[in-house]
């Protein structure tokens, strides 16, 4: 005779000690017992604790075998239509659903809902466990709202059921875990937060669900910048993962998390002990290893290479902060070779340059992503300026010059140049910092048409129609083309957009136009103070026009002003063209 209870007690305990790594040979043993004995029910008891198992491990393919089994053996016991036979549906659902067969999975999901409508008549915990899978297939799916309607169901049957703290802690965390794909972070949180509380109240370490909980509170923390506590969670998310199932998909997927938050924070605490920027980091690794290594490595051309750190980056900028450590940050520099030199010791002088230490100073390696490639290393001096130009020099006509934006000529001009020997790529960086003023001049224009047109004219008309999706985009419209106005007036380039309000807190030209910009954004639509802001924006700009010596006029409605800034530039060609015959 073959002791059912018995031998799941058995199985509880190999996964409360901590030996869950042998459960898949103890179930095998299990099923080969109960055969001999012939207890078909022990068998279907043991098939679908064998299906939990492989579905847990990610072993798909034979918690699927397990589950085929498991239904022939119920059909043959002629349970169909039975509580057992829903129960052993919702698992073999459960399985195909984890397999990513989910077709199949919801059409035996709603054969067990059809099951349990029928035989059960209060709260019970085989229906919420229906609700909280149900929710689950639709999340995978893309279905959110169903997925959250589903859980919520759950949550409301699992509270009315006597000592079902656990199941309370699990739907928690699949709440946690789906507020988490709806971006809703700080309400998976908290289901993360009290899906941790239960669980660690409970009398033997917990479930396998406390690992899911602890590493949402992981996800959680990283998104609110505490690494410290995300990578606590982490960590005694593994230790459960390793508990009940060893080191399988899941726990190698959250090692890795662990590790990208570890890594993140050693650069975070390395940044806040030095308190070095990005600049000064790059200078002080190139002075260190660079410098060194090209005098004794390549002497012949120790006074032809030039150095610096310019180009993408916030810290080309001087923007970067303790958070810009998160990515394509650490020491590197550039070295610049014109196109001769390039030819010959490039290869060679880039593989010199890879061989250099990868930490510095607390600092460790440049954690480059697929965005961040080739920021540092070799180039050749041309091609570095055609990269982000699209020009290997400063173009002679205007019409070349206005195909390069803004945003690329502050990316090909900024950062710093520590070492130029031959003088070759600051002469030709320099070609590039200022643009022709009948270049500042058409761009003036236009920034101009687009402020009086989306700001002083659709504006209001949209306000008058209550058109609330004309109004936001000719408000942000005008937003844009009023910062591309202060920048050609304050005559440097803008930076790539999540910098410009920052690089506007310097202007020496109407710099009072920052706060103004950024208290229109914080405007309701329908607020008469935006376009009072509108207004008081555009007399500034006619006030700097006016003291540039741009135009003359006074006329606040910038249409106007644009005409005036097209006769100044129509008179500034004329003159040129002259010049020239």
């Amino acid at each position: 005779m073959f002791d059912l209870r018995q031998y799941l007690e058995g199985l509880d305990l190999l996964y409360s000690s901590g030996q869950g790594n042998e459960a898949e040979a103890y179930l095998k043993k299990g099923l080969k017992q109960a055969a001999a004995a012939g207890e078909n029910g022990s068998i279907l008891a043991i098939l679908n604790e064998l299906m939990g198992y492989y579905r847990a491990a990610g072993r798909y393919e034979e918690c699927l075998l397990c589950a085929d089994q498991a239904m022939e053996l119920a059909d043959a016991m002629g349970l169909s239509g039975t509580m057992e036979y829903g129960t052993m549906l919702l698992n073999v659902a459960t399985g195909y659903r984890a397999a990513g067969n989910y077709a199949e999975a919801e059409a035996l999901y709603r054969q067990a809902h059809l099951i349990f409508r029928k035989h059960v008549t209060g709260p019970d915990y085989r229906m919420a466990s229906l609700h909280n899978n149900l929710s689950l297939l639709y999340s995978e799916t893309g279905r959110l709202d169903e997925a959250k309607q589903e859980l919520e169901l759950a949550m409301d049957i699992i509270r009315k059921l006597d000592d079902a703290e656990i199941e309370v802690a699990i739907t928690h965390t699949n709440l946690g875990n789906l507020c988490f794909q709806m971006q809703e972070i700080e309400e998976g949180k908290r289901h993360m937060e009290m899906a941790v509380r239960i669980f660690e109240k409970t009398r033997d370490g917990k479930d396998s669900h406390f690992a899911s909980a602890l590493s949402g509170l992981g996800e959680a923390c990283f998104h609110e910048g505490d690494l410290e506590s995300s990578a606590n969670y982490y960590r005694r998310a593994l230790k459960e993962i390793d508990r009940f199932y060893g080191e399988n998909e899941y726990y190698r997927v959250t090692k890795q998390n662990l590790s990208l938050v570890s890594d993140l924070l050693g650069r975070k605490q390395a940044a806040e002990k030095s308190k070095m920027k990005g600049m000064e980091l790059a200078r002080a690794y190139y002075e260190k290893y660079g410098k060194p290594m090209i005098e004794m490595k390549f002497p012949d051309y120790a006074g032809r290479i030039a150095a610096g750190l310019c180009g993408e980056g916030s810290e080309c900028l001087g923007y970067d902060d303790v958070l810009s450590t998160d990515h394509d940050f650490g020491p590197g520099f550039c070295l610049w070779l014109t196109k001769k030199d390039y030819r010959k010791i490039g290869a060679r002088l880039q593989e010199a340059y890879e061989a250099l230490p990868k930490e510095f100073l607390g600092y460790k390696a440049r954690n480059t992503t697929s965005h961040g490639q080739k920021r540092v290393g070799v180039f050749e001096i041309g091609a570095f300026f055609e990269e982000l130009t699209g020009y290997r020099k400063a173009p002679e006509d205007d019409e070349s010059w206005l195909s390069i934006t803004q945003e690329n000529l502050r990316t090909a001009t900024n950062g710093e140049v520590f070492d130029d020997p031959l003088g070759k790529f600051s002469k030709r960086r320099e070609g590039f910092l200022r643009e022709p003023e009948t270049v500042r001049l058409k761009r003036l224009c236009l920034s101009l048409g687009r402020m009086a047109q989306a700001g002083q004219y659709n504006f209001p008309r949209a306000k008058r129609r209550e058109a609330i999706g004309a109004m936001y985009f000719s408000l942000t419209e005008f937003i844009q083309a009023s910062t591309e106005t202060a920048y050609l007036l304050n005559e440097t380039y803008m930076p790539f957009y999540k910098w410009k309000i920052r690089g506007m807190e310097t202007f020496r030209r109407i710099p009072e136009l920052c706060t103004l910009l950024e208290e229109l954004m914080q405007k309701d639509l329908r607020d008469t103070g935006v376009e009072k802001i509108i207004e008081q924006i555009c007399r500034m700009v006619v006030g700097e026009l006016n003291a540039q010596g741009i135009s003359d006029r006074k006329e606040v409605f910038l249409e106007e002003q644009k005409g005036a800034v097209f006769e100044r530039l129509v008179l500034m060609e004329r003159k040129k063209g002259q010049k020239d015959d």
